[in-house]
């Protein structure tokens, strides 16, 4: 995404993100998200899949792929994704929330490859909808 982190867009990410945290009850220290060339979220859910029990659970965004569920491995491994969500990139709140409780509950929500990246339009219009986020915010 590339934007300027001081930026509507940039904030706007942000409510985004904390919205999504609040919905699944996630503390603050346990979410972190970057505007960079790649925007990204991550928010640990100290939950365990009953396929794993052995492993703590991970919520993952990018502005590519959207949510996905993966495995908390060892900071130098990749994630191992369980499932993503799919659909809408900025998906609602409760929504996220659902698909979390169902890979929580052992069931297989969403698809188990990454949907396919953006183009440049949807990209672009990604960069609008977070900003409108952000000015949703200053109008109040």
């Amino acid at each position: 995404m590339n934007v300027d982190p001081d930026s509507l867009t940039a904030r706007g990410l942000t409510r985004y993100v904390d919205s999504v945290a609040a919905a699944l009850v996630v503390p603050r220290h346990a979410v972190h998200h970057e505007v960079s060339e790649l925007s990204v979220a991550y928010l640990a859910l100290h939950r365990r899949s009953p396929v794993f029990p052995e492993l703590d659970l991970m919520l993952l965004w990018d502005e590519r792929h959207g949510w996905s569920v993966a495995l908390e491995t060892a900071p130098a491994e990749d994630p191992v994704v369980l499932a993503y969500l799919g659909g809408d990139v900025l998906a609602e709140a409760d929504e996220v929330h659902r698909f979390v409780q169902d890979v929580i509950g052992g069931r297989c929500p969403g698809q188990p490859d990454a949907p396919p990246a953006l183009d440049a339009e949807q990209a672009e219009e990604l960069i609008w909808r977070l900003a409108a986020r952000a000015e949703d915010d200053l109008a109040a």
